[in-house]
């Protein structure tokens, strides 16, 4: 069995460790890995910087999908064999070819889909899902504004959007990730830049946003929520500059324009366990029929983590870096 573990805080502190010794508690099961996604959360969370901090020594990786090896005393035998979804409750790590989950935190899935798209289920689809469903009841023909329209998530909005047809409309910060959202069904997508505010306005042709999805917290969520309508609503679930949410002081106020944060941890911690189990069955059902998938750009062995690590920080990546097992 090989794992990676971090030993102290900071990413440069992350090792492989070979033949460790896996002990099931009365509630576990040991899952043998197919795949498991490198993202930027995991790097954040090494260096001490997310929203749970590491436990050190303690096993690196969000998220993955296998398949039940063995199961403990107090766990249905019948899970045994079944493949699943690992949740990122940051209870467990899944850069390893096998890992000791909480039953709990485990959702059974199909065996036709492609493992790495339900390795990637977890996160950016759940997030999108819930995204689109928690503030603003969407309606057909509604618009929404999101930037980082290029991202796991940005891509995952437009797929769910536009099955449920809602109109998106995507700010990106390069033309080829402009032309990969279209390809997508983005149906209004933007490149960062000049005048960007006026441009909306223009390209929605007097229409008005009902939602807006803030991921970068910068410039481009004020230009989008100037395009909201009165009282609409601005969600940020992330900050990819690490700044704090930027709307115009003038919309918050005289528009009456609703902030509201999003961390999928929280609702995962929260939610009903059948409310989990319904989002996330949906979610693989869209992945086993191709509804839902995100760009692989790479695949790598565990042995090779620091390739793996350097490539997923990689400028102008255009695809997810995955281990496989």
């Amino acid at each position: 069995m090989s794992q990676l573990i971090l030993t102290g805080v900071g990413d440069a502190n992350i090792r492989i460790e070979r033949n460790a010794d896996l002990a099931l508690g009365d509630g576990d099961v040991l899952v043998t890995l197919e795949a498991a996604p490198v993202n930027p959360a995991d790097f954040l969370l090494a260096n001490g910087w997310y929203g749970v901090q590491p436990q050190i020594p303690s096993v690196l990786g969000s998220e993955g999908v296998g398949r039940v090896a063995s199961v403990g005393p107090n766990v249905d035998a019948a899970l045994a064999g079944k493949r699943v979804v690992i949740l990122p409750t940051y209870e467990q790590g899944t850069w390893a070819d096998q890992a000791v989950v909480p039953a709990r935190n485990l959702v059974v899935v199909p065996d036709d889909a492609d493992a790495r798209q339900l390795a990637m289920l977890a996160i950016n689809p759940a997030t999108a899902y819930l995204l689109l469903s928690r503030y603003v009841d969407l309606k057909p023909g509604d618009w929404i504004g999101q930037n980082l329209g290029n991202s796991a998530v940005g891509q995952a909005v437009v797929a769910l959007a536009k099955r449920a047809g809602v109109k998106t409309l995507s700010i990106v910060r390069r033309e080829d990730a402009a032309q990969q959202v279209r390809d997508l069904g983005g149906d209004l997508v933007l490149v960062d830049g000049e005048d960007l505010g006026e441009r909306i306005a223009g390209a929605l042709d007097g229409a008005q946003l009902k939602l807006v999805l803030d991921g970068a917290a910068d410039a481009t969520a004020g230009a989008l929520a100037t395009a909201l309508e009165f009282g609409g609503t601005v969600v940020a679930y992330s900050s990819a500059t690490g700044a704090a949410a930027q709307l115009p002081l003038g919309d918050l106020i005289y528009r009456e324009l609703n902030l509201r944060g999003f961390w999928l941890i929280n609702w995962i911690r929260t939610a009903p366990r059948e409310e989990i189990q319904r989002v996330y069955g949906e979610l693989a059902d869209l992945v086993a029929k191709g509804v839902l998938s995100a760009k692989v750009e790479a695949t790598y062995q565990l042995e090779d983590y620091q390739a793996a690590f350097d490539h997923a920080r990689k400028p102008g990546r255009a695809g997810k870096v995955l281990f496989t097992f």
